[in-house]
Protein backbone atom coordinates (compact mmCIF):
# COMPACT_ATOMS: atom_id res chain seq x y z
CA UNK A 1 0.00 0.00 0.00
CA UNK A 2 2.79 2.09 0.65
CA UNK A 3 4.88 1.49 -2.51
CA UNK A 4 1.34 2.28 -4.07
CA UNK A 5 0.88 5.58 -2.68
CA UNK A 6 4.58 6.86 -3.38
CA UNK A 7 4.43 5.42 -6.69
CA UNK A 8 1.87 7.60 -7.36
CA UNK A 9 3.06 10.38 -5.73
CA UNK A 10 6.44 9.95 -8.34
CA UNK A 11 4.27 9.14 -11.40
CA UNK A 12 1.80 12.34 -10.38
CA UNK A 13 5.14 14.41 -10.34
CA UNK A 14 6.61 12.89 -13.68
CA UNK A 15 3.48 13.78 -15.39
CA UNK A 16 3.37 17.47 -13.97
CA UNK A 17 7.19 17.99 -15.24
CA UNK A 18 6.42 16.29 -18.99
CA UNK A 19 2.99 18.53 -19.06
CA UNK A 20 5.01 21.90 -18.21
CA UNK A 21 7.57 20.86 -20.76
CA UNK A 22 6.15 19.92 -24.10
CA UNK A 23 4.27 22.62 -26.04
CA UNK A 24 1.24 21.03 -26.60
CA UNK A 25 0.06 19.10 -22.76
CA UNK A 26 -2.62 17.04 -22.92
CA UNK A 27 -4.34 18.89 -19.48
CA UNK A 28 -3.47 22.80 -19.34
CA UNK A 29 -2.04 23.05 -15.63
CA UNK A 30 -2.33 26.66 -15.65
CA UNK A 31 -6.56 26.25 -15.12
CA UNK A 32 -5.08 25.83 -11.66
CA UNK A 33 -4.31 29.12 -11.09
CA UNK A 34 -7.93 30.18 -11.36
CA UNK A 35 -9.29 30.11 -8.08
CA UNK A 36 -12.92 28.83 -8.85
CA UNK A 37 -11.62 26.42 -11.24
CA UNK A 38 -9.20 25.12 -8.25
CA UNK A 39 -11.78 25.24 -5.23
CA UNK A 40 -14.47 23.45 -7.68
CA UNK A 41 -12.27 20.44 -8.30
CA UNK A 42 -11.37 20.26 -4.48
CA UNK A 43 -14.84 20.51 -3.64
CA UNK A 44 -15.47 18.04 -5.97
CA UNK A 45 -13.03 15.64 -4.35
CA UNK A 46 -13.94 15.91 -0.96
CA UNK A 47 -17.59 14.83 -1.60
CA UNK A 48 -16.47 11.97 -3.40
CA UNK A 49 -13.99 10.73 -0.19
CA UNK A 50 -17.52 11.50 1.38
CA UNK A 51 -19.32 9.55 -1.14
CA UNK A 52 -16.55 6.57 -0.71
CA UNK A 53 -16.32 6.91 3.29
CA UNK A 54 -20.17 6.76 3.58
CA UNK A 55 -20.31 3.74 0.81
CA UNK A 56 -17.44 2.15 2.90
CA UNK A 57 -18.37 2.25 6.26
CA UNK A 58 -22.51 1.52 5.36
CA UNK A 59 -21.02 -1.80 3.79
CA UNK A 60 -19.32 -2.80 6.70
CA UNK A 61 -22.30 -1.63 9.20
CA UNK A 62 -24.29 -3.90 7.01
CA UNK A 63 -22.52 -7.09 6.49
CA UNK A 64 -21.40 -7.29 10.02
CA UNK A 65 -24.47 -5.73 12.36
CA UNK A 66 -27.31 -4.80 10.80
CA UNK A 67 -28.08 -7.88 8.17
CA UNK A 68 -27.17 -10.80 11.13
CA UNK A 69 -29.07 -9.36 13.50
CA UNK A 70 -32.14 -9.63 11.43
CA UNK A 71 -32.08 -13.53 10.22
CA UNK A 72 -29.38 -13.24 7.27
CA UNK A 73 -26.31 -15.51 7.47
CA UNK A 74 -23.13 -14.36 7.21
CA UNK A 75 -22.69 -16.20 3.89
CA UNK A 76 -25.08 -14.23 2.52
CA UNK A 77 -24.31 -10.32 3.95
CA UNK A 78 -22.67 -9.79 1.01
CA UNK A 79 -24.69 -10.10 -1.88
CA UNK A 80 -27.60 -8.34 0.53
CA UNK A 81 -25.26 -5.66 1.33
CA UNK A 82 -24.57 -5.21 -2.28
CA UNK A 83 -29.02 -5.53 -3.32
CA UNK A 84 -29.71 -3.05 -0.33
CA UNK A 85 -26.56 -0.32 -1.00
CA UNK A 86 -28.46 -0.41 -4.57
CA UNK A 87 -31.03 2.49 -3.89
CA UNK A 88 -28.05 4.66 -2.60
CA UNK A 89 -26.00 4.21 -5.85
CA UNK A 90 -29.09 5.10 -7.93
CA UNK A 91 -29.53 8.36 -5.78
CA UNK A 92 -25.99 9.20 -6.85
CA UNK A 93 -26.82 8.15 -9.97
CA UNK A 94 -29.79 10.19 -10.51
CA UNK A 95 -28.34 13.27 -8.24
CA UNK A 96 -25.05 13.63 -9.98
CA UNK A 97 -26.00 15.32 -13.48
CA UNK A 98 -28.60 17.17 -11.87
CA UNK A 99 -26.19 18.81 -9.52
CA UNK A 100 -23.80 19.34 -12.24
CA UNK A 101 -26.16 21.47 -14.56
CA UNK A 102 -27.24 23.06 -11.62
Amino acid sequence: MLAALIGGAAVLGIFVGVENRVADPMFELSLFRIRAFTAGNLASLLSAIGRGGLMFVLIIWLQGIWLPRHGYSFADTPLWAGIYMLPLTAGFLVAGPISGAI
